[in-house]
């Protein structure tokens, strides 16, 4: 066998290889094509957007999506549904006695129910599998509770909204709808900023 050795010059590298801008304009339009592809998937593949029919998503604790439904018990026995206050705002809270945020909270919320009673749906869900029920009741009295509280005491609301803290709010709006998920406490001023939302 027998080797060649090449006595050619090297090709010399285009000038345009060795500019800042060429790089810079091909980078660009990796991004521009990538970013097209990223669109063209969602919105072809996927279907287009709803353009804010949530009927067609399913029940989650996601803005936009239809909030899911409960029926849970209150202290006296009855079921209050949250399906049968579509077409109201509502406010899901949940809470428990020993939560002293929760505990602060009550009285803005006690007060935001009062005031705004024909406009917006309050209800209180207390976290049962991890409260003692029979605190409730004086809980309740100590302040002047009039909006409904009903009882989870399976626990399967709290994981059909993910609760992963006590106090949480859900706002839904009045075509059912999840508009905010919000952990920690919150008051009369922003409940009612929350309105012409809902």
């Amino acid at each position: 066998m027998s080797s060649t050795v090449s006595t050619e010059p090297p090709q010399p590298v285009p000038p345009l290889l060795k500019t800042r801008w060429f790089w810079l304009a091909l980078i660009g339009l990796a991004l521009v094509l990538g970013s097209g592809w990223i669109v063209f998937s969602q919105t072809f593949v996927s279907g287009p957007a709803n353009g804010g029919e949530a009927g067609a998503l399913e029940p989650a604790p996601i803005k936009g999506h239809p909030a899911p439904d409960f029926a849970l018990p209150t202290l006296d026995g009855k079921t209050v549904r949250l399906s049968d206050f579509k077409g109201k705002p509502v406010l899901v809270n949940f809470w428990a006695t020993w939560c002293g945020p929760c505990r602060s909270e009550f009285p803005d919320f006690q007060k935001a129910a009062v005031d705004n009673a024909g406009t917006l749906v309050i209800i209180g869900i207390n976290n049962t599998t991890t409260d003692q029920k029979d605190q409730i009741p004086a809980f309740l009295d100590e302040f002047g509770v009039t909006y409904p509280i009903v009882l989870d005491e399976t626990g399967d609301t709290a994981k059909a909204y993910n609760i992963l803290g006590l106090p949480t709010s859900i706002f839904i709006d009045r075509n059912g709808n999840v508009n905010e998920i919000f952990t920690g406490p919150i008051n009369k001023a922003y409940i009612e900023s929350k309105l012409s939302e809902l």
